[in-house]
């Protein structure tokens, strides 16, 4: 059972997700501190095809409005990146198709030596809880369809297929619960 331990934004510490026998993580805001440490992480070979390097995620976030970056922490060391936009932001780039009522995870990144240790969950679960926050009625994400993607752990995790292909990639959704 998952639970979570909430301080202040000031504190740069959003969640802090821990789950029985898990690795603790810390999801933080983006700061001139932690840019370097996230920007030096990297994904194997394979993955490379399938999300951009921190630098360009955070290039661009110059250009989306509405975006979040956060860097995934285990303690002092950095393990990964995770990158979301509101949907309902004012001036964001939506398709025709798209519901403004939604949080979009635009990148989540770990790096190679950190996977498969739950960092990717807990990231997860905190754009889940951010969504949540926001009062957003939907969670949607895209990824490329591969033999080695992590679409199999998206759909793990609740996330369905919606039917749409976005930029190439096949856009998922999680759709919350507002009770």
């Amino acid at each position: 059972m998952a639970r979570s331990i909430r301080v202040s934004l000031a504190d740069f510490l959003i969640l802090r997700p821990r789950r029985d026998n898990a690795v603790m993580s810390d999801i933080r805001v983006l700061t001139s501190k932690s840019l370097m440490p996230l920007i030096k992480l990297d994904v194997t070979t394979h993955q490379k095809g399938f999300v951009a390097p921190n630098a360009i995620t955070m290039a661009q976030s110059l250009f989306e409005p509405g975006n979040e970056i956060y860097g995934i922490w285990e303690d002092e060391t950095p393990v990964g990146l995770l990158a979301v936009v509101d949907m309902s932001f004012p001036g964001a780039d939506l398709d025709e198709e798209d519901d403004p009522d939604g949080l979009y995870v635009w990148r989540l990144m770990v790096a190679k030596d950190m996977q498969g240790k739950g960092y990717g969950r807990a990231a997860m679960e905190y754009a889940i809880q951010r969504c949540r926050d926001l009062g957003r009625k939907q969670l949607l994400l895209s990824a490329v369809e591969d033999e080695q993607s992590a679409i199999p752990f998206y759909e793990k995790l609740g996330f369905t297929r919606t039917g749409r292909i976005v930029s190439e990639e096949v856009e998922l959704v999680l759709v919350l619960d507002r009770t």
